[in-house]
């Protein structure tokens, strides 16, 4: 059992990962900028800005912080068109002052989320950790600097920090645009989806579950003794297509009509199929939510909640 700091712990996969790491018998606190009551007895919420290196050693000394899980961040890529310095100021100052107070009180493990973004538009047919990093929004280019400041943070100071490179994400408590998202909103609410394109595009899906199953598997890993690679590639089984997706909705909410026109989303990069085999290999990472198994379970929550 470890005592489990967990950033954007109220957030999308952020409450995912704290319900799960409680579960697995972990003391777990949930750092979050906004007040909120712990979500069940067994977690402890504490309100602080990332910025706040005090605040963070306040917290790390009181409730004995091993490990940190860093989430907290301005988590979309085209949002960050919009907003790009308080994108670079969220996701870049405030990963270092994680970083940096776990520095300062002694913390030898950080699990950092990245990006599937780094990578931008890829030629590849399987996308190795290795594949050159080509960031074409700011959100990307903030996650490049995390990992990048987690490499030094490992080398200089010994902390041992994994960066996981996240698929496109979705599942329960999603409020942001998201296209599995929107296709079930788009069936369950309004009965029926259409959109005139992007049938052929290919998405690196995760489903949230497994998101939570990443970090808590890496934040139980051994400790390396060795220099770790700069991130993981974290995604589920399928590169599956708009068209795939659709089917796989149809199939499991039947007599609700789903039309998409052909083609590709203009707003998102193309990328081939990530390789999970280093995750796999290192941290003990197998994705357990498939599409056929995760729409059913997004559906029922989705039946009952907005998002």
């Amino acid at each position: 059992m470890s005592n489990i700091l967990v950033t954007g712990g109220a957030g999308f996969t952020g409450r995912h990962i704290v319900n799960d790491l409680a579960d697995l018998g972990h003391n777990v606190i949930s750092y979050n900028r906004d007040f909120l009551e712990a979500p069940r007895p067994d977690v402890t919420s504490i309100q602080g800005e990332l910025f706040d290196i005090p605040r963070l050693l306040v917290a790390f000394k009181d409730h004995d912080i091993d490990a940190i899980i860093h989430t907290a961040a301005m988590s979309h890529p085209t949002y960050s068109l919009n907003f790009p310095l308080a994108t670079f100021s969220a996701n870049v100052e405030g990963t270092v002052s994680v970083f940096e107070a776990a520095r300062i009180h002694g913390i030898k493990r950080i699990v950092n989320f990245s990006s599937e973004c780094i990578y931008g538009k890829t030629s590849v047919a399987a996308v190795l950790e290795s594949e050159p990093h080509n960031p074409t929004t700011p959100y990307a280019i903030t996650k490049v600097a995390g990992e990048w400041l987690g490499q030094v943070y490992q080398e200089r100071y010994g902390i041992d920090v994994i960066s996981l490179r996240i698929g496109q994400v979705y599942g329960p408590g999603n409020r942001m645009d998201e296209v599995v998202r929107d296709v079930m909103r788009g069936v369950i609410h309004d009965g029926a989806f259409s959109i005139d394109h992007g049938a052929d595009h290919r998405y690196n899906l995760v489903y949230v579950r497994d998101v939570a199953n990443a970090a808590a598997a890496a934040v139980q890993a051994p400790m390396a003794t060795a220099p770790r690679q700069l991130g993981y590639n974290i995604s589920g089984p399928e590169h599956a297509t708009l068209a795939e997706i659709a089917d796989v909705v149809r199939a499991a909410f039947p007599g609700n009509p789903i039309a998409i026109g052909p083609g590709f989303d203009p707003t998102l990069d193309l990328q081939g199929h990530f390789s999970i085999a280093a995750a796999a290999a290192d941290l003990g990472y197998v994705p357990s939510w498939p599409l056929e198994r995760a729409i059913p379970d997004y559906g029922e929550w989705l039946a009952k909640h907005d998002s």
